[in-house]
């Protein structure tokens, strides 16, 4: 049945100055009904597809050519001399043009785009690039030089979509082309920051020689500012592609220096010099800014072994659940399994009831062990496995530093590097420290809500409030767990944290006020690589909620509003309340 929008336009093409005969008008009804009918057709079957595709099914060369013949029709009807006539009527010129441009956009994305998609999907899940511990550069460089060419098919079709009119008075039709306008430019951002990673990944991977890297694993139980506390690390070697991961050791291996093994200037060390952020593991990730942490990092290792490192790589028990969706479980030595589902309560929580320290630092090494080998020996699905990276990395529990300039631009393209921007423009991180020693913040929840007040005379008064939930229980955790060693002379109730909490804000961002529950605050404030970061510590109880308010008078800016998220055990809650300034 054909829509009464699209019979009002046809109506309105039929009354503009005669121009189209009755019969004319009828083949045009036709049309607009098979282009109408044939795109729904082709979504249905599209939905289908990538349904199959995120189940790791192959789609089948019968539901692809389903969705080419709709979209072939659909373009073919929408090509018409008919067509052509109406659609220079002013009253027809829009919708008529809209529908022709979102068939084209069809057309061009089932021949096209989807193709290479199903080609790349077939690539990756067959296992020809993955295998055992070696990972195949030449199919690598193949993989990444199809998503090049559906990337610049994206583009052209973005491009294309954009200069169909905006308005037609036909509402299905501008939100479908709204629709496939956002969804295009999605798609395509996603492919372009695959191909930026898979491409970065050639040199990575040691195509021109062998690469040795610093892996950290950060237990966010105990909160750093690039996520967690370094309780376990290895070396990982790439050459031509073959991985080997070695020398797994817990922190303690790892000695502090009695000089500092990096200099970051004389605002580092004045925010972080008295913890001596940079002559050990413990405080060396203070910072929110990961190049600074990894930096510390390669450093101290060189300072112990005497053996150079071209980069350093963190992730955490999340980002290692995330990996064991790809592989399947994993069978530690003690006879445990651990999985996807329980990995973080594992690591984070139950582990602390059942071991003493030392026990419990091997145990974690034993993990990093086993996923390292699950990885290697196993066979895990590239595509899930690449889907688990590229997850890991969008949350931030995949970063990565290189030593060598222009692999570290591309991480900072993929989204991987984990940098403070250096940039103007709205700007709210809230990050948290541990300050109490202990290992409390598994049970640490966050909130943050950006207000963004009017713009005027240059400038724009905002608020950045963040709540704060210890959401532990108030008895029955044990000692290791609840520790003070921030204030050990005295008692503290059983549960109970302190946190050094900051907030990044804007470039040229002015602190006017704070409250802790309402009361006023008194804040510190420094600066860190052109931000305002002001912060304070705070006493959480078990079961309490906290709520600190920061008024801030930034300049005024037309770019969209930035809220990095520091990757701890749970997730934060975000909202940003207000609109970019006017140009």
């Amino acid at each position: 049945m054909v829509r009464r929008s699209h019979r009002r336009a046809i109506v309105w093409a039929a009354a503009v100055g005669g121009l189209l005969s009755v019969a004319s008008v009828g083949c045009l009804l036709w049309e607009v009904h098979e282009v109408q009918s044939n795109l729904a057709a082709a979504q249905v079957a599209t939905d289908r597809i990538r349904m199959d595709m995120v189940r790791h099914r192959l789609p089948s060369a019968e539901a692809l050519g389903s969705i080419q013949k709709h979209t072939a029709v659909a373009r073919r009807a929408a090509a018409t001399p008919v067509w052509g006539v109406a659609e220079r009527l002013p009253l027809m010129s829009p919708p008529l043009r809209s529908a022709r441009g979102l068939s084209v956009a069809a057309d061009e994305m089932a021949t096209g785009v989807l193709p290479e998609a199903v080609r790349l999907h077939q690539m990756l899940s067959s296992g020809q690039i993955v295998h055992k511990d070696r990972v195949d550069l030449r199919r690598l460089s193949a993989a990444t030089d199809l998503l090049g060419n559906v990337h610049r098919q994206l583009t052209g079709i973005q491009k294309g979509l954009s200069g169909l009119p905006g308005s037609t008075a036909v509402r299905r039709l501008d939100t479908a082309r709204q629709r496939m306008f956002d969804q295009v430019a999605s798609l395509s951002d996603s492919v372009s920051k695959a191909e930026s990673t898979t491409r970065l990944l050639m040199p990575v991977l040691g195509a021109s020689g062998p690469r040795s890297y610093f892996v950290a694993f950060q237990n966010n139980a105990e909160a750093r500012g690039t996520g967690g506390l370094v309780g376990t690390f290895g070396i990982l070697t790439a050459d031509r592609g073959r991985i080997t991961l070695h020398d797994f050791a817990s922190d303690g291996m790892l000695p502090n220096t009695t000089t500092p093994v990096a200099d970051f200037g004389p605002a580092f060390d004045g925010r972080y010099g008295p913890a001596e952020s940079t002559q050990g593991l413990a405080n060396s990730n203070l910072s929110a800014h990961f190049p600074f942490a990894a930096q510390i990092w390669v450093g101290l290792w060189e300072r112990h072994t005497g053996q150079r490192l071209d980069g350093a790589i963190a992730t955490d028990p999340v980002g290692l659940a995330h990996v064991l969706k790809a592989t399947g479980p994993v069978h530690l030595p003690d006879g445990k399994r651990l999985t996807a589902a329980n990995t973080v309560e594992l690591t984070e929580s139950t582990l602390y009831a059942s071991y003493n320290n030392i026990e419990r630092k091997r145990f974690l090494v034993q993990v990093a062990q086993s996923v390292a080998a699950a990885l290697l020996n196993h066979h895990p699905d590239s595509m899930a496995l690449f889907q688990a990276l590229r997850q890991n990395a969008d949350d931030g529990r995949l970063r990565m530093w290189s030593r060598d300039a222009s692999t570290e631009s591309a991480l900072e393209e993929a989204g991987l590097a984990g940098e403070v921007p250096e940039a103007t423009g709205p700007f709210a991180h809230l990050v948290v420290n541990n300050f109490a020693g202990n290992k409390m913040d598994y049970y640490l929840g966050r909130s943050l809500t950006y207000e963004l007040g009017p713009c005027e005379g240059g400038s724009r008064p905002s608020v950045v409030r963040m709540r704060l939930t210890n959401s532990a229980p108030a008895a029955g955790l044990p000692a290791l767990v609840t520790l003070r060693s921030d204030d050990p002379e005295h008692p503290h109730p059983p549960g109970s944290t302190r946190i050094w909490l900051s907030l990044y804000a804007s470039s040229g961002a002015r602190f006017t006020g704070a409250t802790l529950d309402g009361k006023r605050l008194l804040l510190s404030s420094t600066e860190e690589r052109g931000h305002l970061v002001v912060g304070a510590q705070v006493e959480l109880l078990p079961g309490q909620t906290r709520e600190v308010d920061v008024r801030l008078l930034e300049p005024a800016s037309e770019r969209t509003p930035v809220v990095p998220v520091q990757p701890l055990a749970r997730p934060q809650t975000t909202k940003v309340l207000g609109q970019p300034c006017a140009k």
